[in-house]
């Protein structure tokens, strides 16, 4: 037992020296080594990453003419709807359908029926009643004759001379003539057709002017004044000028925009009412800048600008407004006047950030 017992507290006491070993031991060279290297790190941070190569370019200012650009469409300088003003059957219609015509031209013919009886009626019962009036008149000087009875002559030459000139209306009402030159650009009637009074019969519409319509913010509202050039543009290409002649007083209440229209003289009526126009509106000079599109980029609000770099070669970001857009480029404005703009690398730099540069290819 006793030496059972001297065996157990030997091995123990093995087990106990030899942990304690451990912890008293030395560092290994290489665990040294490691420690300083750690400690080296931590005091002495390494040198900043190399700077970031971008390309730029120089660019200056230009006077350019400020404009507000509208879309809008071109409308007739005035369009009639014809209407009967009589009751009668169509038996002529001597022009066709988007025929050129001057004023008063015959546009449909209405037979006549009694008219012209009803008409001459009316003219014999005038002199009729002229001539009643006439020799009461002489009655009345001899005292053979009230004026009371003179009134009332005059009174029935009055109503006889009314009926006449419906008489002679209702003769020129079958005649339906063009208020004005213009196209007959409908017709709604055919020979025979039978007319109500203010039924339709034509549609004439005036393409010697066409307006240019469009609609400006009311930011852009107290910029224009009438009587100024406009630039008008077509989509096929089409280029032509007008002049202001209208701005409402009055905005649109759901969008908050002014009407503006632009009448553009059309003697050859080459342009046409109804198609989709741009109208260039100038409002002053302005410096600007022309860049390409691609230099533009956002800054971490979300804002659009250019970047550039300054003498110290650290990159700069200016919030700029686009003026006018081009076939080759766009003109901003919020640049200094001369800069020197990132052309190259702009989207892999930040604004305070150290750059090399290189001319831009």
């Amino acid at each position: 037992m006793k030496k059972s017992t001297y065996l157990s507290l030997g091995l123990l006491l093995l087990v106990v020296i030899w942990m304690l070993s451990g912890t008293f031991a030395k560092p290994s060279k290489t665990e040294q080594a490691n420690s300083v290297g750690l400690e080296s790190t931590t005091e002495k941070p390494s040198h900043s990453s190399q700077k970031m190569m971008v390309g730029v370019k120089d660019i200056e200012s230009e006077n350019i003419v400020r404009e507000i650009m509208v879309q809008g469409e071109l409308e007739p300088l005035r369009k009639v709807e014809i209407r009967a003003q009589t009751t009668s059957r169509v038996v002529e219609l001597p022009v066709e359908k988007g025929q050129l015509v001057a004023k008063d031209t015959l546009l449909v013919r209405l037979a006549t029926e009694d008219r012209i009886a009803q008409f001459k009626s009316a003219q014999a019962e005038v002199e009729s009643q002229q001539l009643e009036v006439a020799a009461a008149k002489k009655l009345l000087k001899h005292g053979l004759q009230s004026k009371n009875q003179l009134k009332a002559r005059e009174s029935s030459l009055a109503v006889a001379e009314a009926a006449l000139e419906r008489a002679k209306l209702e003769l020129e009402y079958v005649a339906i003539r063009t208020p004005f030159q213009g196209v007959l650009e409908e017709r709604y009637v055919e020979l025979g057709s039978h007319l109500e009074k203010g039924d339709q019969v034509a549609l004439i519409v005036d393409k010697s002017i066409v307006k240019a319509v469009g609609y400006i913010s009311q930011q852009s509202a107290g910029k224009v004044r009438l009587g100024q050039e406009v630039g008008i543009r077509l989509l096929d290409g089409q280029e032509a000028t007008g002049t202001l002649t209208y701005l409402s007083s009055v905005g649109d209440a759901q969008t908050h925009s002014f009407r503006v229209e632009a009448e553009i003289l059309n003697p050859d009526g080459i342009l046409n009412a109804g198609v989709s126009v741009e109208l260039s509106i100038a409002t002053g000079q302005e410096a600007a800048h022309f860049v390409s599109p691609a230099v533009l980029s956002l800054d971490t609000h979300g804002e659009i600008g250019i970047k550039s770099v300054n003498g110290d070669s650290v990159v700069s970001f200016y919030p700029i407004e686009l003026l006018r857009t081009e076939a080759d480029g766009i003109w901003v404005s919020g640049l200094p006047d001369k800069v020197r703009i990132i052309t190259q690398g702009q989207g892999f730099v930040n604004e305070g950030e150290p750059v090399k540069e290189a001319p831009a290819s």
